[in-house]
């Protein structure tokens, strides 16, 4: 099974909301991956919009993606584009 990994920084002034939760969900029902957010002792997987929410991710925190599918590189390409992100433009597009 492939796996990627990557640092990032949490880049949206409003930190990760509702809007960043979700499309990291669409992000891996759409590339077939299970895909995680790693902050501190915490690890929750991003298909659950709840388990995201509640890590509380504010602006400038560092955290871990895992990936983990035959499309985990692409997958981890793409979430970090959207955690990255300063504004919520990228939410439509990226993906």
């Amino acid at each position: 099974m492939m796996r990627a990994e990557k640092m990032v920084l949490v880049g949206n002034e409003r930190g990760v909301h509702g809007r960043v939760a979700t499309r990291l969900a669409g992000i891996a029902a759409s590339h077939g991956v299970r895909l995680f957010l790693c902050h501190g002792e915490d690890r929750v997987e991003c298909s659950s919009i709840l388990d995201v929410l509640s890590l509380a991710l504010a602006r400038g925190t560092a955290v871990g993606l895992v990936a983990e599918g035959p499309q985990a590189e692409r997958a981890l390409a793409a979430a970090a584009e959207i955690i990255n992100a300063q504004d919520d433009a990228c939410h439509d597009r990226a993906g």
